[in-house]
């Protein structure tokens, strides 16, 4: 998985590309753990490219959330694909992470 890192309009948004599986959720939040901590903003998860996500993945997503709950401050992600929507929907992660269509929407709602 690959992933750059945007300091935009107040708020980190990460841009991820590839699969967050088993072995890149590891990875991923890694990553991504560090960045939230120290950045003390919103931050919005780009999955446009994101071609699939297991439930490693979803429990990654759950950890940074909470870790971000901590802090007073949001997660959230954006431009999902249908098949990785539908892996929200069916597991009902899309009741505790704000799903944004765009990125634009994504951070005017995280402003």
């Amino acid at each position: 998985m690959k992933i750059a890192v945007e300091n935009t309009s107040g708020l980190l948004v990460i841009h991820t590309e590839g699969r967050l599986d088993a072995i890149t959720s590891i990875e991923f939040e890694k990553d991504v753990l560090p960045l939230i901590q120290q950045s003390g903003k919103p931050v919005l998860v780009d999955f446009g490219k994101l071609d699939y996500i297991s439930s490693a993945g979803l429990r990654t997503l759950i950890f940074l959330t909470k870790e971000m709950k901590k802090n007073n401050n949001l997660l959230a992600i954006c431009c999902l694909s249908q098949a990785v929507m539908e892996v929200f929907s069916i597991s009902g992660i899309d009741a505790i992470i704000s799903i944004y269509p765009t990125i634009e929407e994504g951070i005017t709602e995280l402003k």
